[in-house]
């Protein structure tokens, strides 16, 4: 299984544990649009991309009381799960990547992402199990209770719709190492099939613009800013990790 976006990405993989550290790597998830999502700025969206599993939640019988979030390692994977649960054609698509993988970071963290290889452990059979309402074995449940001793950022494993493709089961830990490279937004139920995107970071360096984090959508499809974000800590935060970042690229230099 190949975890990083290329041959070339930086991998290490555990000896004796289904363990893999690894950066260099991008990920993506689709939601189902919603009218209230207008006038939500791309932070409060991606915010919501974490999850608390509650009863309703497809994942509640198997990690209760944690926050986790569901990618995929390409667009088509991530639109082919939701439709797979009923979703139409007016669709945000988010392109998320690894904060360490930008040349300027502006997130406070050093850690590379920990991945267990969930194919080890079946889990891609224990999600369709809970999926479907099957009661999960005492088996099943140690190996969930196993998984969660490494403390894991995520669980890595085969797409059910496509096993070309790979699916990432995050938790809180991990999602909050990701950085937004873009949101885009697409009407497929319009008449026009309006779209419109919102970039957070440019160039294959991944170059943060991190004041987009503030820019919202708007009826019907049209990008706006909200000012007011340029005022949260979230914005200074990312601004002075950010602008520490380029400093110490010139000082580099000299």
């Amino acid at each position: 299984m190949m975890y990083g976006q290329s041959l070339l990405s930086n991998v290490y993989v555990h000896k004796t544990l289904p363990l893999v550290v690894t950066q260099e790597m991008v990920f993506f998830r689709c939601v189902q649009f919603k009218d209230e999502f207008y006038g939500k700025t791309v932070s409060e969206l991606h915010r919501g991309n974490l999850r608390e599993n509650k009863s309703n939640n497809r994942f509640s019988n198997l990690f209760p009381g944690l926050k986790t979030s569901y990618w995929s390692n390409s667009p088509d994977i991530a639109r082919a799960e939701i439709k797979k649960h009923g979703a139409s054609n007016d669709i945000i698509t988010f392109f998320a990547y690894d904060d360490l993988t930008s040349t300027f970071p502006s997130l406070p963290n050093d850690e590379k992402i920990i991945l267990i290889n969930g194919e080890d452990y079946r889990i891609s059979d224990i999600i369709e199990k809970s999926e479907e309402g099957i009661t999960l074995t005492n088996n099943d449940k140690d190996v969930l209770e196993k998984i969660m001793k490494y403390n894991p950022d995520c669980l890595v494993f085969k797409s059910r719709i496509d096993e070309s493709g790979l699916n990432y089961l995050f938790f809180e830990k991990g999602f909050n190492k990701l950085a937004i490279r873009e949101v885009k937004l697409r009407l497929g139920t319009h008449p026009g099939k309006n779209t419109a995107r919102i970039g957070c970071a440019y160039s294959s360096d991944y170059w943060p613009v991190v004041e987009n984090y503030g820019k919202f959508f708007d009826p019907i499809a049209r990008v706006k800013m909200n000012e007011k974000y340029l005022e949260t800590d979230e914005y200074k935060m990312r601004k002075t990790i950010c602008d520490k970042s380029h400093q110490k690229m010139h000082e580099g230099k000299r």
